[in-house]
């Protein structure tokens, strides 16, 4: 029983992206200390009325590093079946996840059901689900709540946006209903870099630039992106006391306020069998009351896949036939006075003249994820406005972004001294002498003549200057003056009896130990220890 309770992490990571890959985002319970056991395989998949959104993840249980956790199984061959026909149609591996193809939906009424194919050739494969009738959303509401819900970890209740729907219950048949969300607003920026700068993709770290002065620079989309967020937790609901009864006001979902940003929501209401209801149910209340995850695990979390080849074997998740309705909302924000729950990043640009290396960056990809996407369809894109000039025209200069070799400033001339593709307003190295713009200004060299080149003693493209370090022997100018060497002669170094990069003269003003290069035990070596004699800082 107690392996059974380690699925429910990676239950809830797969939760987090099925239904039309719009599910709410995993909560991490406090999972209290088991023996567990590795090498379990855990299946989950969803087979849905609404076009591709068919899925299907395969995970392996496995402990890295004491914590207990999953990973998914790649080149698996997964089929589902109709139950009624047999007729199999495969899936496809992309990234974690096996899908079936955009066009495909299932019918209320159709029965269904998935067989795996591991690469070692276990064969695992789920029981029938019937998918049961489609009960439509008729009418979408949102009402804001100063205190929405209670958070532990903000300790006391957070705002956000109540999200209640209408629909008509049938009575000719018991429902049970999933409800989860997924949410859309306009990304500010697609990258932040703190302490840090763009380059290829990825921020380079600048914590050792003496010269920076900003905490982190913001890089804007290279195109209209939007964040996606999704639920935090699950929201079942069955018409025990409302059947073929008028629904109104009923509460679906609970979309914190993190910012003042507009936002979209999807709202999906998925009509389930009562197998796979007791069993969201049962996660729902295992999350909802973390204490419970001391207590003996309901067995509906074992799911309904079961082993075909090791018919002994234990195989966890679980595979859902649903009928879906959505339903969408757009909630204005902008004008709110109530607290948000975040704060969004003032802009912070790279700027022209800022002691960065070339080329100046502002922008990076809208790259796809389930957290992003700049493939919105124009309904949806209908609502935060649409972008009527499909060739923009940033800086206003005349010359179109896509030809533009500065979007940022107007610069209709184009100019560009050292030919680089970076216009000169745009371009914090204009001469192309390796030496950027701050550089030449605080040394008395022009950026505008290549021929005219700083002091740099070491060639590193820091001029003396401004360099620490100016022979680049490993110790500054400040230490090598201190230990009277030569800052100019990389030969001439400081005595350093235990090599910690403080000279012994240094460590003698402040008062560590010259001859073991970590006074303070903490396992950094004194030199790049900003406090070196106590060993709860470093």
């Amino acid at each position: 029983m107690k392996n059974y309770l380690t699925s429910i992490k990676s239950i809830l990571n797969y939760i987090k992206f099925s239904l039309f890959l719009f599910l709410f985002a995993c909560i991490d319970p406090v999972v209290p200390k088991f023996d567990f056991q590795e090498n379990l395989i855990i299946i989950n998949g969803l087979a849905s009325t609404v076009p591709g959104t068919t899925n299907v993840t395969v995970k392996e249980t496995f402990i890295k590093f004491g914590e207990y956790t999953s990973k998914s199984v790649t080149g698996c061959s997964i089929d589902l079946i109709n139950s009624d026909t047999q007729e199999r149609f495969p899936l496809y591996e992309k990234g974690d996840v096996y899908y079936i193809s955009d066009d495909f939906k299932t019918t209320p009424g159709s029965s269904w059901e998935v067989e795996v194919t591991l690469p070692n050739g276990d064969i695992y494969k789920s029981t029938s689900e019937k998918t049961p009738n489609l009960v439509s959303i008729q009418e979408i509401y949102s009402e804001f709540n100063p205190e929405m819900t209670y958070d532990e970890s903000y300790d006391g209740y957070i705002p956000g946006d109540e999200i209640k729907i209408d629909f008509q219950d049938p009575s000719d048949q018991k429902n049970y209903f999933l409800y989860q969300y997924r949410a859309y607003q306009e990304e500010l920026y697609c990258k932040i870099c703190l302490n840090g700068i763009l380059r290829d993709g990825e921020c380079l770290s600048q914590v050792n630039n003496p010269l920076l002065t900003k905490e982190y620079y913001t890089y804007i989309c290279d195109q209209r992106c939007w964040k996606i967020s999704y639920n935090d937790e699950i929201i079942v609901f069955d018409d025990e006391f409302t059947n073929g009864k008028q629904v109104s006001k009923l509460l679906v979902a609970k979309v914190p306020y993190q910012t003042k940003q507009n936002i979209l929501v999807d709202v999906i209401k998925l009509n389930i069998s009562e197998e796979s209801y007791n069993y969201y149910k049962a996660i729902k209340d295992l999350v909802d009351n973390n204490s419970g995850l001391n207590a003996p695990l309901p067995t509906a979390l074992i799911g309904n896949f079961y082993g075909i080849s090791k018919p002994e074997s234990t195989v966890l998740g679980r595979f859902t036939a649903g009928s879906s309705s959505l339903k969408s909302i757009f909630i204005q924000r902008i004008d709110r006075s109530a607290r948000t729950l975040g704060n969004i990043k003032l802009p912070e640009p790279e700027a022209f003249g800022d002691p960065i290396p070339n080329p100046l960056t502002y922008e990076t990809p809208c790259v796809e994820s389930p957290y992003r996407t700049s493939d919105l369809i124009f309904e949806k894109r209908s609502y935060f406005g649409e972008i009527l000039n499909l060739n923009p025209d940033l800086d206003g200069d005349g010359v179109l972004d896509e030809d533009d070799n500065c979007i940022t400033f107007p610069n209709p001339e184009q100019a560009d001294l050292d030919q680089d593709g970076v216009g000169d307003l745009c371009d914090n190295d204009t001469d192309g002498d390796g030496y950027i713009l701050f550089y030449e200004t605080s040394c008395d060299s022009s950026d505008a003549d290549a021929t005219s080149l700083p002091v740099d003693n070491d060639l590193d493209l820091i001029p003396d200057c401004v360099d620490e370090d100016d022979d680049n022997d490993g110790y500054s100018d400040e230490f090598e003056e201190a230990a009277e060497t030569d800052q100019f002669d990389p030969n001439s170094v400081p005595i350093d009896t235990d090599q910690d990069g403080l000279p012994d003269v240094i460590e003698t003003r402040r008062r560590t130990d010259p001859n073991n290069p970590d006074t303070d035990g903490d396992g950094v070596r004194d030199g790049d220890d900003d406090y070196p004699r106590d060993p709860n800082r470093s």
